[in-house]
């Protein structure tokens, strides 16, 4: 499981081989087995012997922003890819076998956005949205278009079509959520609306287990395909998150439309509007149990988040064949 901080004050520190965590509450202990990360989103003190304790598990320490998205992230210095790997991701980048791997996570995300509408498809306030699930499969179809070129060459063809998809998809989620829910257009930092704001935090907490599953496949986060090079920024991860964004919005949608999300969960400043406490306490236990879900994909049964690291371990094989290995 996740560990998730989120009292400031909290301190947690290393006994007996365990976690335990100190609050004004009570204190808990944890066993490294159980936990796959710990998630930080308030101002927690933490050991140098608790941070030992989970570098030596494998075990990421991730920081939040108030908003979601990830700050930082405490990992073993060790690098697992070696150094071929990482040439080699670079060669793959600069070749058409990367444009072939982009357009294949384009058209896995086409195909959830599309399940997606289906599930919304029942609600009787939504409509057309058979309509529209039609001309997204027949807009993906242009991705065909550009297999042998490189990514350098149709980087914003690519991202045209992509986000012509976009364009039919959003409208199509608002109009099936409770009114309260519904939105104008996506956006993003900050968020104009309540849906918006609880994507951006589902969507902070996913880049992180996609960054988790490529550093697990030995790949370099930071060494982006489609996404351009950006100092700091895990441009792969942004890459990868793609297939599996469909996923985190269907899980808040889902939440509205059974009436488990509330206004209550968020708040507004001058900026926009953002989840507050008891709205990350209530989405991040649900996108946790939403990575725990055992799901057929790709002609495999498996957790969520297994497939995301399998996913990024294909990633690897295919560097690695176009590399002659």
């Amino acid at each position: 499981m996740q560990l998730v901080l989120d009292t400031p004050g909290t301190i947690v520190t290393h006994k007996d081989g365990a976690f335990r965590i100190q609050g004004k509450k009570g204190g808990r202990t944890f066993g490294p087995g159980k936990l796959d990360s710990i998630a930080i989103t308030a101002n927690v003190q933490l050991s140098a012997g608790a941070i030992q304790l989970a570098i030596r598990n494998g075990i990421p320490i991730l920081f939040f922003d108030y908003i979601g998205k990830a700050q930082a992230r405490l990992w073993s210095p060790y690098f697992e890819s070696i150094a071929t790997l990482r040439r080699q991701q670079v060669h793959f980048a600069e070749s058409t076998e990367a444009t072939q791997w982009m357009i294949d996570l384009f058209l896995l995300k086409t195909e959830a956005q599309m399940a997606h509408l289906k599930y919304l498809k029942g609600r009787k306030v939504a409509t057309g949205i058979g309509a529209t699930v039609a001309k997204m499969k027949v807009e993906s179809r242009n991705f065909e278009n550009f297999r042998g070129a490189l990514l350098e060459e149709v980087r914003q063809h690519m991202m045209g079509v992509e986000g012509g998809i976009a364009r039919l998809y959003w409208p199509a989620v608002s109009s099936a959520l409770p009114r309260t829910f519904r939105f104008k257009k996506r956006t993003r930092r900050p968020a104009k609306d309540y849906f918006n704001a609880a994507i951006n935090y589902a969507y902070g907490m996913l880049y992180s287990v996609v960054e988790g599953g490529l550093f697990a496949a030995g790949l370099d986060p930071h060494l982006g395909l489609l996404h351009a090079d950006e100092h700091r920024k895990p441009t792969l991860a942004f890459d990868m998150i793609e297939p599996f964004r469909p996923w985190a919005d269907q899980v808040v949608s889902r939440a509205c439309v059974q009436g488990q999300m509330q206004p209550g969960f968020f708040a507004k400043n001058q900026y926009g509007f953002f989840l507050n406490k008891h709205g990350k306490a209530f989405l991040i236990p649900a996108f946790n149990d939403f990575l725990r879900q055992r799901v057929t994909y790709l002609q495999q049964e498996a957790t969520v988040k297994n497939h995301i690291y399998f996913l990024a371990a294909r990633l690897a094989q295919r560097i690695r064949a176009t590399a002659g290995e």
